[in-house]
């Protein structure tokens, strides 16, 4: 048996060499592996589709998609970036930015949105582009506060409310580390708006943090809200990506941003959510809680009932009808038109309605009016525009409507689009342009406020009452226009 120890060595060696070589070949798996790392564009395209943690506010539902779903701003820039990359977008709802944060570090998602800003150093997510610049300031409770001249005019000991989306400003951030300030500041955290607000109505903090889109949201409802000073250093919204990978996703998050901008998309988006926020002052806001609280209750349910007949929102009916007559059946206006939706003699007859003072008839006559300026307009006109010209042509008469368009692509605009034809509706009231339409002159400046105020009641009477009764799954007026931002 002396030839099998001389076979011992030569086996240990041969295992020696298969182990070396194997472990050099897992060296080199490994390095190329390392070097080759797939882009984070390249891992959403593998798993066809594009993850993102969405952080939801109460002030930024803004219209209904056609599956009756709530879209929002972001959502709709989250959908064109998915297409673009060709993904499908695939979302995580989360409460706040710590938890968007987290999905971020676990690599469970590829983004986050929905109006965060930049986190301050530390965080470690990567930071994507800017969605759009916003302003913060800080408010106070009529009441309970005041404006103030500089940041640093705060009391000693304020206490001050802030909600979880938000990194704390430089100034106010400045003021809790002065070390000449004893007590500094006392920052409280909040969930969300509507909480702080309620923490200001009831005293707990003196003042609250919120950004121009929250206090124009919020101010509708509650009116005491008063703006005391804007703070000067500028934020952003942003959308944010996980620590660790390339640039490939950002960068190509970029590139879907840049286009949009170089068009007229995000323009057209911006407007569609946010172009009626600034529409009515304090004052507007004040005499329209006014008369909700004082009249709307005796028309809500003659508007639910013909907005359900007739597959509509009755908040959109109200906010019409409030812009007409708010809500006085027994308004008269100087030309004659009369009652809850101000219809002329002759609309009024050629629609059946027999007394324009009955509430009933009047909303009735309303609705069909609205339905059938929607139905008139060339079938190109897609929504939302569609309906914001159906309500221009409910007050100036689709003629002057359709004469616009006409003027508007003459001048090398886009006659379908609402932003481009209320640009040119004021040019009916002047001789040089009115005498080359069909229809003549008109006053043309009225439909254009016509249409941004009711988008702007709707829009309150949306965030007042979020939950209506009636959920019609029909209705072109009730999918389009937009709810609360």
């Amino acid at each position: 048996m002396r030839w099998q120890s001389h076979l011992r060595p030569r086996n240990t060696l041969r295992r020696r060499i298969e182990i070396g070589v194997f472990a050099l070949l897992l060296s080199g798996i490994l390095l190329w592996a390392w070097q080759h790392t797939p882009s984070a564009l390249n891992l959403a395209l593998f798993k066809k589709e594009l993850r993102v943690a969405l952080v939801s506010h109460p002030h930024d539902l803004t219209i209904m998609d056609m599956n009756n779903a709530p879209d929002q701003f972001e959502l709709a820039l989250l959908r064109g970036f998915a297409e673009h990359i060709g993904a499908r977008l695939h979302l995580h709802p989360v409460t706040g930015p710590n938890e968007a944060h987290r999905l971020l570090h676990s690599r469970r998602v590829d983004a986050a949105a929905g109006f965060l800003t930049e986190p301050r150093n530390g965080s470690g997510v990567a930071v994507g582009p800017e969605i759009l610049p916003i302003e913060k300031s800080l408010v106070y409770w009529q009441g309970k506060g005041g404006t103030i001249a500089a940041i640093t005019d705060l009391p000693v000991g304020t206490r001050i409310g802030v909600t979880s989306i938000h990194t704390l400003p430089e100034e106010l951030r400045g003021l809790t580390t002065t070390a000449n300030r004893s007590p500094p500041p006392e920052i409280i955290q909040y969930a969300d708006g509507p909480e702080l607000v309620f923490a200001l109505s009831q005293g707990y903090v003196d003042y609250g943090l919120l950004t121009s889109i929250e206090l124009s949201r919020l101010r509708r409802v509650h009116t005491e809200l008063r703006k005391a000073i804007a703070l000067e250093s500028q934020a952003s919204v942003v959308w944010l990506f996980p620590p660790g990978l390339d640039q490939s996703l950002i960068d190509s998050a970029h590139e879907y941003l840049e286009t949009l901008r170089a068009g007229r998309e995000f323009d057209l988006l911006f407007d569609r959510h946010f172009g009626h926020l600034d529409v009515h002052d304090l004052v507007d806001v004040i005499s329209f809680s006014r008369l909700v609280d004082d009249r709307l209750d005796r028309f809500r349910p003659l508007f639910e009932e013909v907005a359900l007949a007739y597959g509509l929102d009755w908040r959109f009916l109200a906010a019409v009808s409030y812009q007409e007559s708010l809500w006085d059946p027994t308004a008269v206006s100087v030309t004659g038109v009369r009652g809850l939706m101000m219809l002329t003699n002759a609309t009024a007859q050629s629609l059946g309605v027999v007394d324009r003072t009955d509430p009933r008839e009047s909303v009735d006559g309303g609705a069909r009016y609205v339905l059938q300026m929607l139905e008139r307009l060339p079938e190109e006109i897609t929504e939302p525009d569609r309906t914001w010209m159906a309500l221009a042509s409910y007050n100036v008469g689709l003629g002057h409507v359709l004469d616009a368009r006409r003027l508007a692509e003459a001048g090398g605009d886009d006659p379908n689009l609402w932003l481009d034809v209320m640009a040119w509706l004021p040019k009916l009231a002047q001789r040089d342009w009115h005498q080359q339409t069909r229809y003549g002159y008109a006053r043309g400046w009225e439909p254009v406020t016509y249409v941004q105020n009711i988008r702007s009641y709707y829009d309150w009477l949306v965030h007042l009452f979020p939950h209506p009764t009636d959920h019609p799954d029909r209705s072109p007026l009730y999918l389009s226009l937009p709810l609360a931002l």
